[in-house]
């Protein structure tokens, strides 16, 4: 339940337990809610949501940020900026490996990384998206404590399901454009 709740965007107190109950004190957070069910041909997952994704209801909103227009070319999605629809029509959920808002995905800790990691996995167990992709070699990297690993088809797997690594289409990564993006998000497809 805990999962849930942080995936919905709060912040959770100390839960009490009774004999047939659970009570649970929970705090709404500048954050974004996770868009996914368990019909998902494919699961996104971000490092984390900036300020302006916060504020604007919707993941990778920033105005530099390459993930819509390069995933609407790849046919990843079908419309641009909703992810809703993604979810619904294109059957492309998304989530955070942490949901705490940042300016950079920097300012996190190895720690949030691999909390976020872990709830991932046990996300994926229960919904079983057909194959998940992590947006971020770095904080990818942060979460399972090995800074060799690399873009592409990863050998660990979350929830059973295969994972592969983009990179961070963040404006503020200059290790990618749209046309790399557009083109390992095409191979990403004919991978799942």
């Amino acid at each position: 339940m805990s999962d849930v709740l942080v995936g919905a965007g709060f912040s959770l107190q100390a839960p009490s337990r009774g004999a047939d109950s659970i009570r649970v004190t929970a705090k709404p957070l500048r954050t974004l809610s996770d868009t996914v069910n368990s019909d998902m041909r494919l699961l996104l997952v971000g490092l984390n949501p900036s300020f302006h994704a916060a504020d604007a209801g919707y993941g990778f909103a920033g105005p530099s940020n390459r993930f819509w227009p390069a995933a609407l070319e790849a046919q990843i999605v079908s419309k641009e900026r909703d992810s809703i629809h993604a979810l619904q029509v294109d059957r492309v959920g998304m989530t955070d490996l942490v949901k705490k808002p940042t300016s950079k995905a920097s300012e996190l800790t190895d720690k949030q990384f691999r909390v976020g990691l872990a709830r991932i996995s046990r996300m994926c167990s229960w919904l079983r998206p057909k194959a998940v992709c992590v947006l971020g070699i770095t904080g990818w990297r942060a979460a399972l404590g090995d800074s060799k690993l690399s873009l592409g088809a990863q050998m660990t797997r979350l929830g059973g399901r295969p994972v592969y690594v983009l990179p961070n289409p963040s404006g503020l990564n200059a290790h990618t454009n749209h046309g790399d993006m557009v083109k390992r998000f095409r191979d990403l497809l004919d991978s799942v």
